[in-house]
């Protein structure tokens, strides 16, 4: 699997284990965002569409699709078409399911 199809792991919203969950923050055409939390490896990551990374500034662009906790300020351009994004797709309550902070906030650290 190369980088460019990593998103296409979330298209048939497959069923994932029980130690993971994740969430779409934004799926707006060929724009897609996604939160992943592993509670046994306890890690989290943003996987993003490569339309979403080639409209980054370079020096925040990963050398994949995928952005760890301490990166994820680099998508804070995205903040309010996530929120409205989660708010338009009923996902708010899975939201702060897993964040129990406001949406602003996601990439404030």
């Amino acid at each position: 699997m190369t980088n460019a199809n990593v998103i296409e792991l979330f298209q048939e919203r497959p069923a994932l284990s029980n130690d993971e969950d994740f969430i779409a923050l934004l799926e707006e055409g060929d724009e897609c965002i996604y939160y992943v939390r592993n509670y046994i490896a306890q890690a989290e990551f943003i996987v993003v569409s490569e339309q979403v990374l080639q409209r980054l500034p370079s020096k925040l662009r990963p050398i994949t699709n995928v952005f760890l906790p301490g990166h994820f300020f680099a998508l804070k351009q995205y903040t309010s078409q996530i929120q409205d994004y989660v708010l338009k797709s009923g996902q708010m309550a899975h939201y702060y399911y897993l964040f129990n902070a406001p949406i602003k906030t996601l990439f404030e650290s």
